[in-house]
């Protein structure tokens, strides 16, 4: 028993001694056969910067304004008269739209203005339409007057403009109808002679 004992001790101190060496992390190995010859050390790029933002100011689109043509500018257009579709009129004031306008244009009230559908007064009224430009120039004061409605009413009796089934004043259509600057008015449609017509070109406008 004793013999065995001693055996297997000696076994064991010899498998110790023969078996190879266990690293670890404190142990130091050298190294070698490794050359560092051509090795390039590389260093990181910085992060690019961001660009700058460049906000560019836009100003906002400006609303279309109409202006008369030079011919009919404020200034061009002699005292008491109308400048509109290309025409410098006289304008003569009278106390009822019964009176005839003759070669120029009759002013009745404090907005409305009304003449033959000739060559030498209104007869190119008919070509003004919403947006265009006139000016008027009288009792020493000139404004220009944009076209903000243009209305052909039939005429049914002196007093009186029918459209669309509806009968209309003239006084009413002379104020403006309560809301314009502005009234022009010359004849229209089939002439009847003398001067009148079956129907009425009636211009509105706002002063600008």
């Amino acid at each position: 028993m004793g013999k065995r004992l001693f055996l297997l001790i000696i076994c064991s101190l010899l498998g110790m001694i023969s078996a190879p060496s266990i690293l670890t992390a404190s142990d130091i190995a050298p190294v070698t056969g490794l050359s560092n010859v051509g090795v390039v050390e590389t260093i990181p790029l910085p992060e690019p910067e961001p660009e700058p933002v460049v906000v560019t100011a836009v100003a906002p689109r400006s609303q279309t304004t109409y202006v008369a043509p030079a011919t009919q500018s404020a200034e061009v257009v002699p005292a008491n008269s109308i400048a509109v579709a290309g025409r410098v009129i006289p304008i003569v004031d009278v106390a009822d739209t019964a009176v005839d306008a003759g070669n120029h244009v009759n002013k009745y009230g404090t907005k409305f203005l009304y003449g033959h559908n000739t060559s030498a007064v209104f007869g190119n009224l008919p070509s003004v339409g919403v947006g265009n430009v006139f000016t008027v120039a009288y009792g020493g004061t000139t404004r220009n007057y944009q076209v903000q409605e243009v209305q052909i009413y039939e005429k049914t009796s002196p007093t009186q403009l029918s459209v669309g089934g509806r009968d209309y004043r003239m006084s009413f259509i002379a104020n403006g109808k309560g809301r314009y600057d502005m009234v022009l008015m010359t004849c229209y449609g089939t002439m009847l002679g003398g001067g009148d017509a079956t129907h009425r070109y009636v211009v509105f406008a706002n002063a600008i």
